[in-house]
């Protein structure tokens, strides 16, 4: 760390004397006029400016320009949306008129893919693209959660809006019954979490989503592979010194609509008459209200030095600090990231490097009381007339349980890789890289004694220490063969990697500790014979080789071919290798001579893949039967408990690889000389062998109810893609549209009918002994399964006419008899919705007119449900949402509503709890105004934008929960709302400056 402090100081030193070695020079009038060099109109709106500088003008509805610079030898940069920049150095010219090419569009950009990079133009397969600064523009410490609605086919959302959380993400659907999360590559490092990272450091994101994209990642690139690049300083030159930051403020975007203090007493007194026989003294209390602070403070900045040398050496450091209070008191979370990269060219051919992460990360957990307070009773207070708490009836005092948690996280992480290149006999590159992912997580909760209320209270005081360490080392050597000659183009790539995770966990309990101050929050300072421990631990490595060939005839005629081989621990050696191959071919139309050449198309490709990718996220040793601990029993006279242990769970030995199969057919267009850029995408993903937990026949030993692993299910995917994108400039107005969708359906064709167990799979509970979803053949992964409403049962005609529930009478809901035997019961329940969108899309647009730039990203998503589970759980008597206001009270007066109960058949799981989960979510609105650098000339800055932002602003939907974006990473229990922490909007202000 103290080379670390000392390296920062000395880069700090060395931007800020190139910044302040600048000299004043004359002043010189420079006009001209810019053209498209296409059609030769005039261009308004293009932006000049002073290299070096932020001196810069914009051209009229004419495209003329004035600009006065300083001196005879400097360079003026020309640039405009959708052309390609171009910079112009002036000796002693008064005039200059430029003509601006349109740019080689999206189809032609770089781009980065598994082991390499490639021209758009020339790629094979589906793969999205993402700019840093289009990461910045959410204010979020999650840059997953910056992805959402920029890319077609990918799903972000959240199942928790806690300070720190971090969003589920589905790449073309849920493929999996197990762990259906993208992998992410880091700088070249394979990684599950990616918490550690800062936006702003970030260059680009690209994300593979067909198997010819990510078969080169064989196992891990089943569910879709997120790119990673870092920022560098390869493209400065000199040295850059860039500062930013953002401060605003966070609040609950809306509440739910509960009843009040007046209303839950009348409804209590017609379930339980004469409960409150005084309904002018009820008072009133909005637990909502006490609970959520109304504004808190989320802060971020960020300082960084870039730049080179000669060629020989760039550099990159980033020192970031993010900040947020949550808006439940206690709920917080802070991390300080520190970036640096660098590379050296030791020779013209030989080339080392780093990219290195270092973060701290402090988290504060939130008490569990959005369920609490949703259902605690309006009619209570939150304190007696002396201050301390007071009883609340429902489910206990939510202020209560926020003052006794203390609950806190803190976490140390080094992510990184060290890597040489060495290029030889002209045509080859080798490259070997070793990786690190290192992780100490130690979390510490306290709840000291206290007494609420005899259902609240924690007699003794206890602690609980717990400590997790993370390592994971990858070494990847990979040789890359490069050969362009006359029309052919080759590039032949081979790789060996080597990957170890180790994992352990240690903590540790203990009650009735000798004081409640944080400098006694130590295991030795409670009562021994209270102690705890737990211990445990894991380690699985990987072996892999990799191929791939790149061919292109022309540009015109692509070829791409791959295949990986992975070897697993988590297998046995007969099932240890997997093989992951795939083939795709690429046509680039408009390079053929039968194109017309002045049509509306200017680039056309159609292409097509196939390929096979794996899949083995599973727990290490699920192919082991184990011993199982703690079987501990009492014997002899003196009644001593000896510890003891016996033959565990009977495992699957013969566990073997997920194997997903995807087909992809696309089409790439670029229109009226690609100003618009849209590529279309139609996809059928299936995957065969899904690692699944099902019951074991009896023969096994198990016992009931116990659940192992085996390859016993297939899930099919299909869906379309879109992504359109549009420059254009309306008079000085530049502009940039994006619009980009995907349609999806999921159904699982096969479940366990091979091991002889039921058909289906059983999940989402809701804590009661509930379930709620149903995975069975011919339906979504998950979908929900209960009774279907069909009214409110009126009179007693209509209830000796209807199959019913035992128990259930007039007012309640009337459910669909499904087997017609006239009675209601597990038979007649059916799936009635899914929680996977059949649409999700994402809108995003930027104005530019002069010093002015708004940008507006808006997200969304169509065709799922929500299961209202915090309504459904029932155990006592709760509060109420207001739709029971329209509760059924006698004969016809309502067919939806059923009168007021605190339990029974009402509260059974039916359709009566499904809401439509459809929603448009304004995501972000962003008004920047970049100041000219005149101004600031003396202090050093080279340019200084100011910005407000709006985060979150408004989400249209008919769900009456908090936010209708619950995700979860149990494929089983998504879309489930049993009372999560609210997702903030946020306002904002910040700035960007350049030395």
């Amino acid at each position: 760390m103290k080379k670390l402090i000392k390296s920062t100081k000395f880069l700090l030193l060395v931007s800020l004397l190139f910044v302040f070695s600048n000299s004043f020079a004359q002043v010189r009038l420079i006009t001209g006029k810019v053209i498209d060099a296409t059609d030769k109109s005039p261009l308004p709106g293009v932006n000049i400016i002073v290299k070096g500088t932020t001196i810069g003008v914009s051209t009229n509805m004419d495209g003329e320009y004035s600009i006065n610079t300083p001196g005879d030898e400097i360079i003026l940069v020309f640039s405009f949306v959708g052309y390609e920049t171009q910079e112009f150095p002036v000796n002693n010219i008064t005039s200059l008129d430029v003509e601006l090419k349109m740019q080689a569009t999206a189809l032609d950009e770089l781009v980065i893919i598994g082991y390499g990079s490639v021209k758009k133009s020339d790629l094979t397969g589906s793969i999205s693209s993402v700019k840093g600064k289009d990461l910045t523009k959410t204010t979020s410490s999650s840059l997953e959660q910056s992805l959402q609605g920029k890319v077609a086919g990918l799903q972000v959302s959240s199942p928790s809006g806690a300070p720190g959380s971090s969003p589920v993400l589905r790449v073309r659907g849920v493929g999996t019954l197990n762990n259906s999360s993208p992998i992410f590559v880091v700088d070249g490092l394979i990684l599950d979490d990616i918490s550690f990272l800062n936006s702003a450091d970030i260059e680009s994101v690209q994300v593979l989503k067909d198997a010819s994209a990510t078969a080169i990642y064989g196992s891990r690139g089943a569910n879709g592979v997120v790119i990673i690049t870092s920022k560098s300083g390869k493209s400065q030159k000199g040295n850059i010194v860039n500062f930013s930051s953002e401060y605003g403020y966070q609040y609950l975007q809306k509440k739910i609509d509960l009843l009040d203090g007046v209303s839950f007493a009348k409804v209590v007194n017609e379930i339980n008459p004469g409960t409150f026989n005084n309904l002018n003294k009820v008072p009133n209390t909005d637990w909502q209200d006490e609970i959520f602070n109304k504004f808190t403070p989320i802060s971020t900045s960020q300082l960084s030095f870039a730049g080179s040398t000669d060629e020989k050496y760039s550099y990159y450091l980033g020192i970031g600090y993010f900040d947020q209070e949550g808006i439940i008191s206690k709920s917080s979370y802070n991390r300080t990231s520190i970036k640096l990269n660098h590379t050296y060219n030791l020779s013209d051919n030989i080339t080392i490097g780093n990219n290195l992460s270092i973060t701290s990360e402090n988290k504060e957990n939130a008490a569990n009381i959005i369920a609490q307070a949703y259902r605690a009773w309006p009619s209570s207070v939150p304190k007696n007339d002396d201050g301390s708490f007071a009883e609340v009836y429902g489910a206990g005092n939510p202020l209560a349980s926020i003052e006794y948690n203390n609950s806190e996280m803190k976490k140390y992480r080094a992510v990184g890789n060290f890597f040489g290149e060495i290029n030889f006999l002209k045509h080859f590159v080798f490259k070997s890289s070793y990786g690190i992912d290192i992780s100490n997580e130690k979390t510490k909760s306290f709840v000291p004694t206290f007494y609420v209320s005899p259902t609240q209270q924690n007699v003794t005081s206890d602690l609980s220490v717990n400590t997790k360490d993370f390592n994971i080392w990858l070494w990847e050597n990979t040789l890359n063969f490069n050969y362009d000659i006359n029309k052919h183009s080759l590039n032949v790539l081979g790789g060996y990697t080597m990957q170890k995770v180790t994992e352990e966990s240690l903590g540790g309990g203990v009650e009735n500790l000798l004081g409640d101050d944080p400098s006694l929050w130590y295991l030795d300072t409670g009562e021994t014979d209270s102690e705890t421990n737990s211990n445990s631990g894991s380690i699985y490595s990987m072996l892999s080789y990799l191929f791939r060939v790149n061919y292109s005839y022309e540009s015109k005629y692509l070829l791409t071919v791959s295949i990986r081989a992975d070897g697993s621990s988590k297998f046995s050696k007969e099932n240890r290798y997997g093989y992951f191959p795939s083939f795709a071919l690429g046509w680039n139309i408009a390079e053929e001579k039968f194109f017309p050449k002045d049509g509306i198309f200017g680039k056309v490709k159609l292409r097509g893949s196939w390929g096979k990718i794996g899949n083995e996220k599973i727990p290490q040793n699920e192919r082991f039967s184990l011993i199982a601990n703690g079987q501990n029993a009492v014997f002899g006279t003196d009644e001593l408990l000896y510890p003891g242990a016996s033959l565990g769970n009977t495992a699957n030995p013969n566990l073997r690889w997920e194997t997903t199969t995807q087909t992809d057919i696309g089409i790439e267009m670029g229109l009226w000389n690609n100003k618009l850029i849209a590529e279309f995408d139609v996809f059928d993903r299936r995957t065969e062998d899904i690692l699944v937990q099902v019951s074991t026949p009896g023969y096994f030993g198990n016992g009931a109810f116990v659940k192992i692993y085996t390859n016993a299910a297939e899930v099919r995917n299909q869906g379309i893609e879109f992504n359109l994108g549009l420059n254009s400039n309306i008079g000085p107005i530049s502009a940039y549209f994006n619009f980009n969708g995907s349609f999806i359906r999921n159904e699982v064709l096969s479940l366990a009918s091979s091991t002889g167990n039921d058909s289906f799979i059983i999940g989402g509970s809701l804590g009661n002994g509930q379930n709620v979803t149903r995975t069975e053949v011919g339906e979504p992964i998950g979908s929900f399964y209960g009774y279907q409403v069909v009214g409110v049962i009126q009179n007693q005609d209509d209830l000796d006419n209807s199959a019913i529930i035992p128990g259930q009478t007039i007012g309640d809901l009337k459910f669909k008899d499904i087997y017609k035997d006239g009675v209601i019961d597990e038979l007649d329940r059916t799936y009635i919705g899914s929680p996977i969108p059949d649409f999700i899309f994402g809108f995003n647009t930027t104005l530019n007119y002069k010093k002015l730039s708004l940008s507006i990203d808006i997200t969304g998503q169509t065709g799922n449900e929500i299961y209202n589970g915090k309504n459904a759980v029932r155990p006592d008597l709760y509060n109420f949402e207001s739709r029971v206001e329209d509760r059924w009270s006698g004969d016809g007066t309502s067919n939806s509503e059923p009168r007021a109960t605190a339990s029974g058949a009402n509260y059974s799981v039916s359709s009566y709890f499904i809401e439509d989960g459809s929603f448009l979510r304004i995501r972000n609105v962003t008004l920047q105004y970049s100041f000219k650098a005149d101004a600031f000339k003396k202090i050093g800055l080279t340019s200084l934008n100011v910005y407000l932002k709006g985060t979150n602003l408004y989400t249209f939907s008919s769900f009456s929960g908090y936010s209708p974006e619950i995700g979860s990473s149990d494929v089983l229990s998504s879309g489930i709302d049993l009372g999560i922490y609210p997702a903030t909007a946020i306002f904002s202000f910040g700035i960007v400056s350049a030395f």
